[in-house]
């Protein structure tokens, strides 16, 4: 059998050779950028329409059989996109805690209408603690307010302040808790959830364990592009650690913009919507003649490998666009090819086996 081709650090010239369980080559990302790309319209229509106004008023619902009314009140329980974000530069400061917040957020409608909805509600929705993965705490530790923390930059001379000292933990924030239906409800991990975080915030087993019983979930862009040197552990084992979880559908979300969230859509409740794209692509990487397989076919097949013994369906990854309160964010054919040229022909996951299951 013919040796492997010739392959460095940073750059693949060749087949991948056979890496051991849990190991990552780094590579240049393929396709090159001056692949012939096709963007191909769908179906679909990439429109928003402003809801039909409908009657505020229904003087006679009380008079409805019971049965009728909790119908009404469980179409009332409409499917939210719930969008987490995350605070703390774990990178520059290992001291640093984290926090999770779901601002902007608006509980369920049917939570706060009257005391039959409430009861509705409350067996529709559960109570969900997030952040949970960040506040288990070492009881051989000890552990101080960040605001008084001697590695907060903000924090003046104290007595923590020793070099031979070593430095306590800061306290972690607590847990926010909200209402989730996880059948209907989308858990969003947006342009504000820090790459940092992310596998941290999904590996994380025992007490810690996040969105124990999450179906829907969507990702960012950023999240998915990994870094400038090719380095995906983050992203690959966060994206395994979802076997241990009901996960039915994984969106890519490419056309979000932190840059683009103003102070309406940064600290105000609003209504974000996945919608399904006007369009879709296929390419030709520089130099072939064939189409090769998008992101969204090797993502699909990795996910069909992994999860064969799991005991689960794997999940089905789709592309959707977002929209806030109706309106465009960022550049949807731009966004997406960035995760395409970014993530490339995913080579190197193709041999990857994870380390836990030798």
């Amino acid at each position: 059998m013919a040796a492997p081709g010739p392959y460095m650090a940073g750059q693949i010239t060749g087949p991948v050779p056979p890496l051991p369980p849990g190991q990552l080559l780094y590579y240049t990302p393929q396709p090159s950028p001056h692949a012939q790309v096709t963007w191909i319209p769908t179906s679909i229509a990439d429109t928003y329409s402003e809801p039909t106004p409908f009657l505020t008023k229904f003087p006679i619902f009380s008079e409805l059989p019971v049965e009728l009314r909790l119908r009404i009140w469980q179409f009332a329980a409409h499917p939210r996109i719930i969008e987490i974000r995350s605070w703390g530069d774990t990178q520059r400061n290992q001291y640093t805690p984290i926090k999770y917040s779901v601002v902007p957020h608006r509980p369920p409608s049917i939570l706060h209408i009257n005391s039959e909805s409430r009861a509705e509600g409350l067996r529709i929705y559960k109570r969900v603690k997030i952040g949970v993965s960040t506040t288990v705490m070492d009881p051989n530790r000890t552990y101080v307010p960040w605001r008084h923390h001697p590695h907060n930059p903000y924090t003046p001379y104290n007595r923590w302040r020793q070099d031979s000292f070593v430095f306590p933990l800061a306290f972690p924030y607590p847990p926010v808790e909200l209402y989730i239906d996880y059948s209907r409800d989308t858990i969003y991990l947006g342009p504000e959830f820090r790459s940092q975080h992310l596998q941290s915030f999904l590996t994380t087993t025992g007490d810690g364990f996040e969105l124990g019983e999450v179906q829907n979930l969507a990702l960012d862009r950023k999240l998915w592009v990994g870094s400038q040197q090719g380095r995906w552990e983050f992203l690959r084992n966060s994206l395994y650690s979802l076997r241990l979880r009901p996960l039915k559908t994984l969106y890519i979300v490419p056309d979000d913009e932190l840059n683009y969230l103003n102070d309406k859509f940064y600290y105000k409740p609003h209504t974000i919507s996945l919608l399904e794209p006007a369009i879709t692509y296929k390419f030709k990487p520089e130099g072939q003649t064939e189409y090769a397989k998008t992101v969204v076919e090797n993502l699909g097949e990795w996910f069909e490998r992994l999860w064969v013994d799991s005991g689960r369906e794997a999940p089905v990854v789709r592309v959707k666009s977002v929209r806030r309160d109706g309106r465009r964010m960022g550049d949807f054919r731009e966004g997406l090819w960035e995760v395409q040229r970014m993530l490339g022909d995913m080579r190197v996951w193709k041999n990857w086996v994870p380390a836990q299951s030798t």
